[in-house]
């Protein structure tokens, strides 16, 4: 799925075989389109700024997924080692479990919600996979207004979706093993309420050329 990629991308992946399709709508459509349109028995969301670093991460994840008590493996960073609900930058799910309209395309952040709840649906658990890669986000700024946003537009209370949000949030700066993170939660928590009570203006994240927003 490209994204109006202008650095090559396209390129690398056409010399892989790489079947491409351009998208410019956002998270919630591109998960879709890749569910709608892949044939084999799993599908694995590796996200651009994703490094594979577990040479057997994918033998791991097809093994457990073998298991009809699994409905999903996600490859968690490297060090980490709190896990926590169904991050989709590494992730291997079955196509079986994925068929028809699973998440919509209004959502551009937390449409693993999406995913966890079609999990839910069927009675699934998630496995996770340490030390399996490296996450180096190219789109930081005015990130907790956008995860805030989109978290405010899914169908569900919102005071569970914040409490799961900061629960997420502190597991994610104790995995980072960083003073100056844990330090920032509250600072995070602040910009993610930002973007949680203004949607129309935080919903959208421009991943395109000139611009993080």
């Amino acid at each position: 799925m490209d994204h109006r990629s202008e650095d090559g991308t396209t390129k690398i992946a056409r010399e892989f075989n790489a079947v491409i399709l351009s998208e410019s709508k956002g998270l919630g459509y591109a998960r879709q389109l890749c569910l709608d349109v892949t044939d084999s028995d799993y599908i694995v969301f590796v996200d651009c700024d994703v490094e594979i670093v577990r040479d057997d991460f994918v033998e791991i994840a097809t093994h457990v997924l073998e298991n009809d008590c699994y409905g999903a493996t996600v490859g968690m960073g490297l060090g980490h080692r709190f896990s926590y609900g169904l991050p989709a930058g590494l992730l291997v799910l079955r196509k079986r479990d994925f068929t028809g309209d699973v998440v919509p395309e209004y959502v551009d952040a937390r449409e693993t919600y999406f995913l966890q709840k079609r999990l839910r649906e069927r009675g699934l658990k998630t496995f996770y996979v340490r030390d399996s890669m490296i996450h180096r986000s190219q789109f930081r700024k005015f990130k907790p207004e956008w995860e805030g946003a989109n978290t405010r537009l899914l169908p569900d209370s919102a005071a569970w979706q914040l409490i799961v949000a900061l629960e997420t949030i502190i597991l994610l700066s104790l995995n980072s093993r960083s003073l100056k993170n844990i330090a920032y939660v509250p600072i995070f928590y602040l910009k993610f309420l930002r973007g949680f009570v203004d949607p129309a203006r935080w919903a959208r994240l421009n991943r395109g050329p000139g611009g993080v927003r």
